[in-house]
């Protein structure tokens, strides 16, 4: 009985617990909503014209607690029924009010005041109220914000020249480094506009090519001049000729990279990656004991335990290093990223938007003009980009994947990671079949989409993807040229692996067996030579039917055959399986695959006809397809989307589409899969264009699909 009552009184205490954490669960809901109502009713009064002057300045205050406005809000303001005059008389009533603890007045006040002269196309005193901003404070989170206004007014200059001196000191700000590519690529439009001759953007009233243009120039100058990370370079070179961390460079590349001698390398392919090799070396390779002399060890002692005694490392830290170059690798030692750079919408501009697709860490990085000049849409760069100077740069050492294929390497990224992070915490667990088995390309998650969706990686964990990356740089670009290299698997229309066979088949009596074999559903004589039978499968859908109708019409249109015309036919169409020949008392049977051949042996046993396979000649047809170090995109046809395969294409069920139609996988969970299938396509068409040829029209089927290039579309 005791024992009864103490198991009642501890599930009363545990009904107890879990009501009163429901009831604080709910507390805590309630207290996030009510939150955040009252905030968007504040913002809904800060928008609202009819909000009193002085109303709306404490209500800015207490909105923004003393910190900067955004730079966007006057322009919403007035968008909303606010007048410019409105707008001056609540900076007023700010300006006038200071703060609680002093009477100078808060950044929320003068940022305000700035948008409001700027409205009233006051910039003289828009420029003064935002140097007073700046003057005020030393954080730079803080700054970054009054920079953008500065920005927003028309001084991009004056921007860039801020945001430069930030990611010098803090190469990783993401938000500087966002709002500095921004800076640099309107910088770009002002020197490419044909109107800059007219007046300058930051509205003092002198022409742009007098005012702030000379300063603009200089910026983007600064921004496409690699000298500095080419002076360092070979200052690294040279270093390593003369110490013996040249020879520990040349043995971790030996010992990284992988067996070419399987592999259909071109000459060039074999020193990108054995440069790309010695460019990471220089981050790994370390002296082996004999070679560690007291010089090598630097002033302050033996090296620690980490990368201090890396080459990166030991030339920052030689004395003999001119300050600048030091600085510059330490920089390089302590910043570099090595990702899978999906690059986001190339075109005419100085740099790229580029998102490591295993981290969701984005830059705006400059490139060399050879690789952007060809750069195709999506295409994910495998590569280190580097701070020099402020500016990110890619190190010019990297390989391009296509979408799919970078999916598939940052699905290796993580898998790694993971193991990595289990070991690191004392719990190693056996590693996932994505590390012990080839890359899975083609059928990996769609990671280049969901990067755009998930929250980006923590500093440290970008960090640490960052070095997966570059210890997996050998193994990711020896299995993309195995990939690449590798015949496709060539399927019929059954599934089966394709073979081209020609086989003699002894039976008892051919004419018999033929007469036996039409009498079957399947199978049907030709009526131009009884001597042949034709073997049927299964039926051509309607739609691909009809899209191979619309390609032959148009094909024939473009080999000026104008005359002539192609019927639908009347009955159902089915694919043909094979063909059978009676000729000298056998049976000749032309297949594509082992297992037709195998079936059809078994359904000539079954009539009686005892078949007996007395030559047999094969061929591989993928063996023609190879596509040896390169990438294949298969051109379009020659019927608009409109009639051709895009419009046939969207009710199909589709493999990638984990068996959906697209139309379906737009409205569905599988969006993301065909995002990603477009995505490839874009990627295709770009390089088809470069040889003068049409891919896939994914405008067309955006457009059908409603998807927009957007990811939130």
């Amino acid at each position: 009985m005791a024992k009864s009552n103490r198991r009642r009184r501890l599930e009363r205490s545990k009904r107890q617990a879990r009501a009163s954490q429901k009831r604080t669960v709910a507390q805590r809901r309630q207290a996030a909503e009510e939150t955040v109502r009252v905030v968007l009713e504040r913002y809904d009064r800060l928008l609202d014209p009819g909000t009193p002057p002085a109303e709306l300045a404490d209500l800015l205050s207490e909105h923004y607690d003393g910190q900067p406005v955004s730079s966007r809000l006057a322009a919403r303001m007035m968008a909303n029924g606010s007048s410019p005059e409105r707008l001056a008389g609540v900076a007023e009533v700010m300006l006038a009010g200071g703060t609680a603890d002093r009477c100078t007045p808060s950044l929320t006040a003068l940022t305000f005041a700035a948008a409001a002269a700027r409205a009233a196309e006051d910039t003289g005193t828009a420029r003064r109220l935002l140097d007073q901003a700046l003057d005020a404070t030393d954080d730079p989170d803080t700054r970054i914000y009054i920079i953008e206004h500065l920005r927003a007014s028309g001084h991009v200059a004056d921007a860039i020249e801020l945001l430069e001196v930030r990611l010098c000191e803090a190469p990783d700000d993401d938000d500087a480094a966002e709002r500095y590519g921004v800076a640099i690529e309107e910088a770009y439009a002002h020197v490419n506009d044909e109107s800059a001759a007219g007046g300058c953007p930051c509205g003092l009233g002198a022409p742009w090519q007098e005012c702030c243009g000379p300063r603009e120039r200089a910026a983007l100058s600064r921004f496409a001049d690699r000298s500095g990370l080419i002076a360092l370079s070979d200052a690294v070179s040279a270093y390593l000729a003369t110490s013996g961390y040249g020879r520990a460079v040349d043995d971790r590349v030996a010992e990284t990279l992988p067996p070419t001698e399987d592999l259909d390398w071109s000459p060039a392919e074999r020193a990108a990656l054995g440069a790309l090799a010695a460019e990471h070396a220089l981050l790994t390779a370390r002296l082996s004991a004999d070679e560690e002399t007291e010089d090598s060890q630097g002033p302050l002692g033996p090296p620690d335990a980490d990368d201090t005694d890396t080459p990166l490392a030991a030339f920052a830290a030689d004395p003999s290093a001119p300050a600048e170059l030091a600085a510059r690798a330490a920089a390089w030692r302590e910043h570099i990223h090595y990702g899978l750079w999906r690059i986001d919408g190339p075109g005419p501009a100085p740099g790229l938007w580029c998102t490591d697709i295993t981290s969701g860490v984005t830059r705006y990085a400059e490139f060399p003009a050879e690789f952007t000049d060809r750069m195709p849409r999506w295409a994910v760069w495998l590569g280190g980009i580097v701070p020099v100077d402020g500016i990110w740069r890619s190190t010019g050492q990297g390989f391009r994947l296509s979408p799919t294929e970078g999916d598939a390497a940052a699905e290796l990224v993580q898998a790694a990671a993971t193991t990595l992070i289990h070991a690191m915490a004392g719990k190693p667990k056996k590693p996932s079949r994505l590390m012990t088995e080839p890359v899975r390309f083609g059928r990996a998650e769609p990671l280049g989409v969901y990067v755009d969706f998930d929250d980006p990686a923590s500093p440290h964990m970008a960090s640490l993807l960052g070095k997966v990356t570059g210890v997996l740089l050998p193994r990711i670009v020896a299995e993309v040229q195995l990939h690449r290299s590798a015949p496709p698997a060539l399927r019929n229309t059954d599934g089966d692996a394709m073979c081209l066979i020609t086989a003699q088949i002894r039976v008892s009596d051919a004419e018999q067996a033929a007469r036996h074999l039409v009498a079957r559903p399947d199978f049907e004589r030709d009526a131009d030579d009884q001597t042949r039978v034709a073997w049927y499968g299964l039926r051509i859908p309607a739609a691909q039917r009809a899209a191979m109708l619309a390609e032959a019409r148009a094909q024939l249109r473009a080999d000026r055959y104008l005359d002539a015309d192609i019927e639908d036919p009347s009955t159902p169409q089915r694919w043909i399986r094979g063909t059978l020949q009676v000729r000298d008392g056998e049976l000749v049977a032309e297949v594509n695959s082992r297992q037709r051949l195998t079936r059809l042996l078994d359904v000539l046993a079954r009539i009686g006809a005892d078949p007996v396979v007395t030559d047999e000649k094969r061929i591989d047809p993928a063996q023609d397809f190879a596509s040896p170090a390169g990438e294949d995109a298969f051109p379009r046809g020659a019927a608009p989307p409109a009639e051709g395969w895009e419009k046939y294409w969207l009710d199909e069920q589709v493999p990638a589409l984990r068996g959906r139609t697209p139309r379906q996988a737009a409205r569905g969970k599988e969006r993301p899969l065909l995002e990603a299938l477009l995505r490839q396509f874009e990627y295709e068409a770009d390089l088809l264009a470069t040889e003068g040829k049409s891919g896939v029209d994914t405008g067309w089927l955006r457009q059908e699909l409603d998807m927009g290039h957007d990811p939130d579309d």
